[in-house]
């Protein structure tokens, strides 16, 4: 998915190229490289960094572009030979067809290391499957429907399976958690909550890790309010403990929103949080969810879910001050949405909301776009900032996007 490469012109000085060669591959680390071009080639993968050497290789540069599946290019430049005035005439002319940046030679290692996770991202994201259990909880009026558009953009594929198919292997789980013991051990030893239900949400967690791994899953979605009114349980545990497994598992069979949270996971390497907004004020957004990877709280609690008031779901603290990015894929509108934030409050302050509560401040712009033109119920947050290899994932992936610092 990237690639790297030096372009000169033939009347290159040799032992100045060898140079800006060596700087610019101690940059480029493990990323394959293509070598010296001194005239079209083609260069493989969806983004690619290219040194221009020198000037007078503008026309290489181009063609080379055309001759290429690229959607992303940053062209790097240095203070000598003609570096920068070939990166000036060829970039207008290359934003006709991809998406281009331009970095200076001694600073461009951070952002190859962005481009770096997102084209991993995309190539991971272009073979992976997400399962729903059920369909769409009919409340989710917009965010339904995109199947063909995560297949398309993101190359992921969607296949839903029966609830009873999950119910099946659920009778099949034992209660002995062969490899598992010490987990549950520590769940019952934390919590209020009735062993019963705690192995209840244990076993459905193995049924759905199993059933998963059985289809090659990379993501789950479930229709949960299902398992409320069949099996008197709330899957918000089972749903933890799967994220905490690394594999992402969204609520309510929220496609884009579980879609969302693949993306985030990728980029970021961390379980991400699907959350409701609950309310918006300028520069301020708060949040909630009955679910939360334990792994990423400070520390938690298990409850009872707040709709249905049956367990078992957790009430998690995030440390304060944790920066964050919030964001939001919509299939319908093929757009990325998302902003920076830090979180300012974590406690369980209302009862008459999701039990994991959260409060970010964010850009006014951010939280005045959020309300005034929403893009569905759900939000997902990623604890770090991810903002730049989303917004070139969001290129490579031929993807609108909208950023908030």
């Amino acid at each position: 998915m990237f690639s790297a490469a030096v372009v000169a012109s033939p009347l290159h000085n040799p032992s100045r190229l060898a140079t800006y060669v060596s700087e610019f591959t101690a940059n480029i680390r493990d990323i394959p490289f293509r070598g010296v071009l001194t005239e079209p080639s083609d260069l493989e993968g969806a983004a690619a960094v290219v040194l221009v050497a020198t000037g007078g290789t503008e026309h290489t540069i181009l063609e080379t572009v055309r001759r290429s599946k690229l959607r992303y290019v940053l062209l790097v430049y240095h203070d000598f030979e003609n570096s920068l005035p070939a990166v000036m005439e060829v970039t207008p002319a290359l934003r006709k067809y991809i998406h281009v940046e331009i970095a200076h030679l001694s600073s461009m290692r951070s952002l190859v290391e962005h481009i770096a996770t997102a084209s991993r991202a995309a190539l991971t994201l272009s073979s992976s499957k997400l399962l729903v259990f059920g369909s769409p909880s009919p409340w989710l009026v917009y965010s339904s429907g995109s199947d063909d558009a995560l297949r398309s953009k993101l190359g992921i594929e969607v296949e839903y399976v029966d609830m009873r198919d999950l119910y099946t292997e659920y009778d099949r789980v034992s209660d002995d958690f062969t490899g598992r013991q010490e987990r549950f051990k520590q769940l019952v030893n934390t919590s209020l909550i009735e062993v019963e239900h705690i192995s209840k949400s244990f076993r459905l967690y193995l049924a759905f890790n199993k059933i998963a791994r059985e289809r090659g899953a990379r993501a789950i979605s479930v229709r949960c309010f299902d398992l409320i009114k069949d099996m008197k349980l709330a899957g918000c545990l089972a749903l933890s403990l799967l994220l905490d497994d690394f594999l992402v598992a969204g609520c309510e069979a929220d496609i884009p929103a579980t879609a969302t949270m693949m993306i985030l996971k990728e980029l970021s390497g961390r379980p991400p949080w699907i959350a409701n907004v609950v309310s918006v004020s300028r520069g301020r957004v708060e949040l909630a969810h009955c679910t939360i990877a334990t792994s990423i709280t400070h520390s938690f609690t298990l409850t009872t879910h707040f709709e249905s008031g049956l367990p078992v779901a957790i009430s998690g603290i995030v440390r304060k001050n944790s920066e964050a990015t919030i964001a939001k894929y919509d299939p319908k509108r093929n757009l990325i949405r998302a902003a920076r934030g830090v979180v300012t409050e974590s406690e369980p302050k209302y009862g008459a909301r999701c039990r994991t509560q959260l409060t970010l401040e964010v850009s006014e712009k951010f939280s005045d776009r959020l309300l005034g033109d929403p893009l569905g119920a759900h939000v997902v947050v990623s604890f770090t900032n991810v903002l730049k290899p989303l917004e070139i994932l969001a290129k490579i992936l031929d993807v609108d996007v909208e950023v908030f610092e």
